[in-house]
């Protein structure tokens, strides 16, 4: 008996405690640009299954082919299983080992949802943030914030120079179309009231169309560049993006006017 449990601990239990942990981390390296692992519950639930899956297979793998192969500990099962989850580049016959295909059965499907919960989770919060404002005047100010925020923490360590660069671009270039389509939303709420107060009327469907679709598309990059906050910031800095967003006044994020 005895010798039945130390069999079942190594054989099964060991690759499995081992793959655990492997899996979350290459998980965490795998996603490090597309989302929070923890952010909501759905996709830490989705991550959690990938991790469950992996081991779980790591184990059926020790336990059930291992006695064929005994030349390979147990314990390289667990690693080799959770290191499967690392992205590869595409080979011509790699030469796969048969075992590996068996292990990582069912992962496509699961690292496929949480891909795809995490891509959700972070478009909605994005829309969340960038959503509520009364007018454009806000919403500018808040993205001009944002961008402050963003570019004060471009320097990151561990992040190469070359990264640096083009995420200091992107955080430009995204904040310059906040603001290319804020003033598109000026001028037309500008021209609409103009022609409403001398005409002494109402808006007509077509000018509330004009000016909602102007403050949807304004809504929409704001969203965009939230989207390199969620990407590149940590859960911590949600806390900091939203007191962004409440602080009043037309102030910047260092006090200054904004524009």
């Amino acid at each position: 008996m005895a010798w039945d449990q130390t069999s079942v601990l190594t054989e099964w239990v060991l690759p499995a405690a081992i793959c655990a942990p492997v899996t979350w981390v290459c998980l965490v390296w795998r996603f490090r640009e597309d989302g929070r692992l923890l952010g909501t519950v759905r996709s830490a639930a989705s991550a959690v299954a990938v991790v469950l899956w992996t081991a779980a297979m790591a184990a059926l793998a020790s336990g059930l082919l291992l006695p064929h192969a005994s030349s390979v500990p147990p314990a390289a099962v667990g690693v080799v299983a959770g290191l499967g989850l690392v992205p590869k580049r595409k080979l011509e016959q790699s030469g796969e080992h048969p075992l590996m295909a068996i292990v990582t059965l069912g992962d496509s499907l699961l690292l496929n949802s949480l891909a795809m919960r995490l891509q959700t989770d972070r478009a909605e919060w994005s829309y969340r943030m960038a959503g509520g404002f009364q007018d454009c005047w806000d919403l500018d100010t808040f993205a001009d914030r944002v961008r402050q925020h963003l570019l004060s923490r471009v320097d990151a360590p561990g992040r190469t120079g070359r990264s640096r660069t083009h995420l200091r671009k992107e955080i430009v270039e995204r904040h310059r179309d906040v603001r290319t389509a804020a003033q598109k939303w000026i001028t037309v709420e500008t021209r609409i009231e103009k022609a409403c107060q001398q005409q002494g009327r109402e808006r007509t469907r077509e000018e509330l169309r004009q000016a909602r679709r102007a403050f949807g598309e304004a809504e929409q990059y704001c969203a965009y560049l939230l989207d390199l906050a969620h990407a590149h910031g940590k859960r911590s800095d949600d806390r900091r993006i939203r007191d962004l967003r409440n602080r009043p006044g037309n102030a910047s994020a260092d006090g200054a006017p904004a524009g």
